[in-house]
């Protein structure tokens, strides 16, 4: 049976929207040690490359830390912005929508001195022959299946309806 432009339409939709979200990778920050001090979060990003659309995701148990996105300046200084608020739920994800250097820290007194603070650099989308990131955590793991598994949901239903 041939294809209508209606159910085309959707299908291209669809695949339009879903597409770079599972392509993205999510990193848990610290992967099992989470967000906490003493952590070398510089050895924990070396190896990683960070794209635009990926997401970072701040796990710590609430109350404990938080997370500033800030700038070079207040990252070596510890310095926390006066003008922002936090993140603070303990599951706090972070989109990395532009490409450059990204600074974060937890603002809670002397955290950051105790090597919780993360510096990354995010590149723009990743090309198509790009090598394969590094393997994901179980919570990565956990966050791809449920999105692929929705992606095969809708395209299963779709192929229901052009049938």
């Amino acid at each position: 049976m041939a294809i209508s432009a209606s159910h085309l339409f959707l299908f291209l939709s669809i695949v339009s929207i879903f597409a770079p979200s599972a392509l993205a990778t999510n990193y848990t920050v610290g992967d099992d040690a989470g967000w906490n001090t003493n952590v070398n979060y510089t050895a924990w990003a070396q190896g990683k490359t960070f794209y635009v659309g990926d997401f970072l995701i701040f796990k710590y148990p609430a109350g404990d830390h938080n997370v500033y996105k800030v700038n070079a300046s207040d990252f070596q200084n510890c310095t926390v912005p006066a003008d922002q608020t936090p993140f603070s739920t303990g599951n706090d994800p972070i989109f990395l929508a532009k490409s450059g250097k990204k600074w974060y820290i937890c603002g809670k007194d002397g955290h950051c001195g105790q090597s919780q603070k993360l510096v990354i650099t995010v590149m723009d989308m990743a090309p198509a022959n790009s090598p394969a990131p590094p393997p994901p955590s179980a919570a990565t793991k956990a966050v791809l299946s449920g999105q692929i598994g929705f992606v095969v949901v809708v395209l299963a239903i779709l192929g229901m309806m052009m049938a």
